[in-house]
């Protein structure tokens, strides 16, 4: 009797025990939902993405970037490029949302468009993707730039000459009016550009400007762009040859104007030719 009662106590605990477990179950579900809830990636949001261009062709990007909880790690994103706003979009720059998750850089490409900031998304966060901003300077260009005469006592003036144009669109291009453009000068066998002086153009946009033979050396022009417009140079830089003040040093003899700091340019928006799309620049 002894054992048998044993067994059955054993029974009836065995039974309590079986019937405890579905209970304890139910009762952690919820608490391993709410464990996978806070794993999935929270959304980022773009606070403001801005592009601009100076005359040179030099992008500048500014953003911010934000989440309904606080960002503690860096964000990698992609800066991208499209000529359309819709399709062909392509990666120009890599930069990090870091310090307060703002960002900002500044980098070369010759040509207009529209651009985009995006994060790709990881464990943390999702991805996500700025408005779309469009940012857009005109291509301009310096024809039939020459000076003469061709020979010249030094200190004795020479005229430089040329047009100024740009395009107004895709396919339309004219004179333009009304712009200062630089005449420059350097002396044969040296690198330093020196500025010589200024000439305005006409309606036409051509331009005319007397300028002072310093010594035998290379002339150019060069615009520095407008609010719309990017800079451009003279694709040629003509060269005179100057005679007589022979002895002394050429500082002692004149001086030409103040350093400029032009690097002939011959590639991006300023190149002659190229597509229409390229004409947008």
């Amino acid at each position: 009797m002894r054992r048998i009662t044993l067994g059955i106590l054993s029974a009836s605990v065995a039974m309590c025990t079986l019937t405890a477990v579905p209970t304890a179950a139910l009762a952690d579900a919820p608490v391993a939902h709410a464990a996978q809830a806070r794993l999935d990636p929270q959304p980022i949001y773009f606070d403001s993405f801005t592009v601009s261009y100076d005359p040179f062709a030099d992008v500048t990007v500014y953003g911010g970037v934000r989440s309904d909880s606080a960002i503690y790690s860096a964000l990698p994103l992609t800066i991208e490029y499209s000529p359309d706003g819709k399709t062909g979009w392509t990666v120009k720059k890599k930069v990090t949302a870091e310090d307060g998750n703002s960002f900002n850089a500044t980098f070369y490409y010759g040509r207009s468009g529209y651009w985009r900031a995006r994060f790709a998304g990881d464990a943390t966060y999702q991805a996500a993707t700025s408005p779309v901003r469009k940012a857009w300077r005109w291509r301009t260009e310096i024809h039939s730039f020459k000076v003469s005469p061709k020979k010249v006592r030094k200190n004795h003036y020479v005229t430089a000459s040329g047009s100024l144009i740009r395009w107004f669109s895709d396919t339309k291009r004219g004179g333009y009016s009304g712009r200062k453009v630089r005449i420059v000068f350097r002396f044969k066998g040296k690198k330093t550009w020196y500025h010589l002086a200024w000439a305005k153009t006409n309606s036409k946009g051509k331009f005319s400007k007397k300028v002072r033979a310093y010594g035998s050396g290379y002339y150019a022009a060069v615009f520095e762009g407008g609010s719309g417009t990017f800079a451009s140079d003279s694709a040629n830089s003509p060269y005179v040859k100057t005679n007589g003040l022979t002895g002394g040093s050429v500082i002692a003899q004149a001086t030409p104007g103040t350093v400029v700091n032009r690097t002939p340019v011959l590639s991006g928006p300023f190149v002659t030719g190229g597509s229409a799309a390229a004409r947008r620049d």
